[in-house]
């Protein structure tokens, strides 16, 4: 009878682990996998849209031909309605052609990540960490800025810790810490932020456990900040208030065509080049009021509601959303939409989660 049972455990786990895997891909399609996203992932530097436009042609290719069904489809449905409203917004406004592609590729990163973590599974893991881990060791360095010395590229590291967080076996915690340390070097207050969302969406928050580990390791956090990194402790807004306080008197003194559809892809940053500080700061900073301004009030409603259908799709799975949250975070003091992998392991991550515990519900 023991043995019966065990084996029927056994099995059970078996399901549910074939379950999380979905459809597990040929070891050529990962070995190439991993080259085309090493290649994308060098690409970055050189700046345009040709990194992100690998990332996204080759995941969009192995979802129509290695996807699966899914449960989830309703919601597939909803946000793919919501998506091709958005994008028609964004054709049917004012802004250059390749504005608007580039604005509709950047929308796309998330959604088409977090497909390919639903109906691949695990799969993708494969594709994305081993090349992302090596890139992230050979590029990463210390920059001096007039704040001190800060690792760079903090983005990516958290995109490299949303992966992390649904790592299988001991490892997991170890990839984790390493991901969360080098975010913490980065300095970059919004991506700490948004690391420690993630966290929350890990840990079991009702075992008294990790509320005595986790008080101790945010008072030796706390501590070693505040000697050593000072840069997370500051309050100002590196000028984006004013910005934001600009572009919002040009929003509502705009003609009733450009509140409701916005002044037009590529419109901030054709306005922020003719600031003088616009070499320093760049961009908009706030990827929710730049909907806003270059969609309008049609765009910024379609926006919502894209967020809203993503999170209620895995709202069963706390690490899922979590990981959501984490991006509109982001997204609320920087140029997220830009960061293309980020978006997809962020997305993927989310995919992964929600599946692996739909599986386990099942089982």
């Amino acid at each position: 009878m023991k043995g019966d049972v065990s084996f029927h455990t056994d099995l059970a786990e078996r399901e549910i682990s074939a379950r999380g895997q979905r459809m597990p891909l040929p070891v050529w399609l990962v070995l190439s996998g991993n080259l085309v996203m090493g290649g994308s992932l060098w690409l970055i530097a050189a700046g345009g849209m040709a990194a992100k436009l690998i990332l996204l042609g080759f995941w969009i290719a192995i979802l129509c031909c290695y996807a699966r069904p899914v449960r989830l489809a309703p919601g597939v449905l909803a946000g793919s309605l919501v998506l091709a409203g958005l994008i028609g917004v964004i054709a049917a406004g004012n802004g250059a052609y390749i504005e608007k592609l580039r604005l509709i590729g950047n929308l796309l990163i998330l959604p088409v990540g977090l497909l390919a973590g639903v109906m691949i599974g695990r799969s993708c893991l494969r594709v994305m960490i081993p090349v992302f881990a090596l890139y992230l060791l050979l590029s990463s360095s210390f920059q001096m800025t007039h704040e001190g010395l800060r690792l760079n590229q903090p983005f990516l590291f958290l995109g490299g810790f949303a992966l992390c967080s649904v790592v299988r076996g001991p490892g997991r915690w170890g990839l984790s810490g390493a991901s969360a340390v080098a975010i913490l070097l980065s300095q970059t207050r919004i991506a700490v932020l948004a690391m420690v969302v993630n966290l929350i969406g890990m840990v079991r928050l009702t075992s008294a456990m990790t509320w005595l580990v986790g008080s101790v390791a945010i008072g030796i956090a706390g501590w070693v900040g505040v000697y050593y990194l000072p840069r997370l402790f500051l309050t100002h807004g590196s000028g984006r208030l004013a910005f934001w306080q600009d572009f919002w008197d040009l929003w509502q003194n705009g003609s009733v065509w450009q509140k409701w559809l916005g002044f037009g892809a590529g419109s901030v940053e054709e306005i922020l080049s003719g600031y003088q500080s616009f070499a320093s700061f760049g961009a908009l900073h706030n990827d929710h009021f730049r909907m806003l301004f270059e969609t309008g009030m049609a765009g910024i409603l379609l926006w919502v509601t894209g967020w809203g259908v993503m999170i209620w799709a895995v709202r069963h799975v706390r690490l899922a959303v979590c990981i959501l949250v984490s991006v509109m975070l982001t997204m609320v003091t920087d140029n997220t939409l830009n960061y293309g992998h980020y978006l997809i392991c962020c997305g993927m991550a989310a995919g992964i989660a929600a599946q692996e515990e739909e599986g386990s519900d099942h089982g």
